[in-house]
């Protein structure tokens, strides 16, 4: 089962009963939390709240799920929160231990744009960094030993009845019978109202009032919100809906695999025998969009990327990331990096992919992303002529299916035993080919010509003979240089 929620806007004529039922139930809401903050018994409170406000039990219960999951999630943002605290000491710490290190290092010189001298301005530099940690050892010490704060949002603009199975319409308060939905009053309001207040209403959603249809003739329960938004009342239904039936074959018979860039999605169909069939790509420019913007383009992207993996009938493979780490470690990693990191948008793609997967029954598989740029650059990029992003897509697809990647016989290292796992090989290879360019991957393989080529720009670098320019101790020649002992180093079993 998967919980699916339908939103639309209230009939103006209950805007009245919802402002006063809202009015009603907020303060018996702050004191529920506050009690339960406490450590009061729940069946105490219940017994206490219903003759005190002129509530019902079912009202009650209601309160007491919503301020239930205020608890837990404001208990959950405090570990979230926590974990964050300390990881962006640990990213200071490490920053402040290189930044020293660095200090005696920098030459005796003045900076010419700002007239400063440098080894002055990294010492300020240190020393606000210093203070920085100061303060985030200060917050996570206070947000370990402080009171738990909860939060249950604007007072007096929501009002929520919670319901149960196998209860006429799925609700005892609320009752929506496909089109016309009836509110069971507060004791408290039955002077005003009368014992129930009905209004017709239909859902826009056609899907989610087929939904709500559907769950009515099962007795699935139906829970109903109304809150306000911009000066209006809409009232949400939420039921839980059960998953279609499995429309992507089994993983062996093939597989989709999507690798997400910050400007780009590349995707890859391999058949059964993990062969390469079809592979493309989404360009996705969300630079200075706003997030209403964003969201309608990751929709159309995740809809083309369903309706190929239905029209193939296989499921979808995707890389499993945290980026928690990285992104509490951005202001220690220049404004750059911190701008990739925030437009990167994994975690939205993926609700989103999943949402859309889980509708139309296609299978969403998340694998290790160990090494795959890194094995799509070496083995498939130039196999293919494929880009870096679509060869990644590939080993995800590949990786998904349970086949395994191994080192190339011409990029195979002599340092790596054969009894370890394939991924030591890939550690090695990994390691040597560091400084080497991406455009790099796309040339020959190391034969005889690319290794005297190699060797004749490395003799060029090292040896300058007198009365010659320095033009060959430029960074972009020792970077060759550096690629070319890459070549060197893997080329003896090649």
């Amino acid at each position: 089962m998967a919980q699916r929620t339908v939103t639309t806007e209230l009939p103006v004529e209950l805007w009245q009963f919802a402002i006063d039922a809202s009015k009603l139930v907020e303060p018996a809401r702050v004191e529920y939390l506050n009690r339960m903050l406490a450590g009061d018994n729940e069946n105490e409170i219940i017994r206490e709240l219903q003759p005190k406000y002129g509530l019902n039990k079912r009202q009650v219960n209601a309160i007491r799920s919503e301020v239930k999951g205020a608890i837990a999630s404001a208990k959950e943002c405090r570990k979230r929160h926590i974990k964050i605290l300390e990881q962006q000491i640990k990213s200071t710490r490490a920053w402040l231990k290189t930044a020293e290190k660095s200090l005696s290092k920098l030459p005796d010189a003045c900076s010419i744009r700002y007239r400063q001298h440098l080894r002055s301005s990294k010492r300020f530099v240190i020393h606000q960094k210093k203070r920085r940690l100061r303060l985030l050892e200060n917050k996570l010490q206070y947000l370990k030993n402080a009171v738990l704060q909860v939060s249950l949002g604007n007072k007096g603009t929501q009002y929520t009845t919670v319901g149960a199975t196998k209860e006429s319409f799925g609700n005892q308060i609320s009752q929506y019978d496909g089109s016309t939905i009836k509110f069971r009053v507060p004791y408290a309001l039955e002077g005003k109202y009368g014992k129930t207040i009905a209004a017709p209403l239909r859902f826009e959603y056609e899907q989610g009032q087929q939904w709500i249809d559907e769950a009515i003739q099962a007795n699935r329960a139906l829970s109903y919100r109304i809150y306000c938004k911009d000066f209006r009342w809409f009232i949400a239904c939420s039921t839980d809906v059960p998953e279609p039936d499995r429309q992507s074959l089994p993983r062996q018979y093939g597989c989709l695999g999507l690798d997400i860039n910050p400007g780009v999605i590349g995707w890859v169909y391999v058949d059964a025998d993990g062969n390469l069939k079809h592979h493309g790509q989404f360009k996705l420019n969300l630079h200075s969009r706003s997030s209403g913007q964003i969201e309608a383009t990751l929709h159309d992207v995740t809809k083309q990327i369903v309706l190929i993996a239905q029209s193939l009938q296989c499921p979808i493979a995707i890389e499993n990331l945290d980026f928690s780490a990285k992104k509490s470690q951005m202001r220690e990693r220049g404004r750059r990096y911190a701008r990739m990191l925030s437009g990167f948008i994994y975690g939205k793609f993926t609700e989103l992919l999943g949402q859309k997967c889980q509708l139309a029954g296609i299978e969403l598989i998340k694998v290790n992303p160990a090494y795959s740029s890194q094995i799509g650059l070496i083995k498939f990029m130039k196999q293919y002529g494929l880009s870096s992003d679509t060869a990644a897509a590939m080993v995800l697809a590949r990786r998904a299916m349970r086949l395994s990647e191994r080192v190339p016989n011409q990029n195979a290292y002599a340092g790596v035993k054969s009894a370890k796992h394939v991924w030591s090989a890939w550690i090695s290879l990994h390691k040597k080919l560091k400084p080497v360019r991406r455009h790099q991957y796309y040339t020959l393989a190391n034969s005889q010509l690319e290794v005297m080529l190699c060797v004749e720009s490395q003799d060029g670098i090292q040896s300058k003979p007198k009365g010659t320019s320095r033009r060959g101790a430029t960074p972009q020649r020792n970077r060759k240089a550096t690629a070319s002992n890459a070549c060197l180093d893997l080329a003896t079993l090649g």
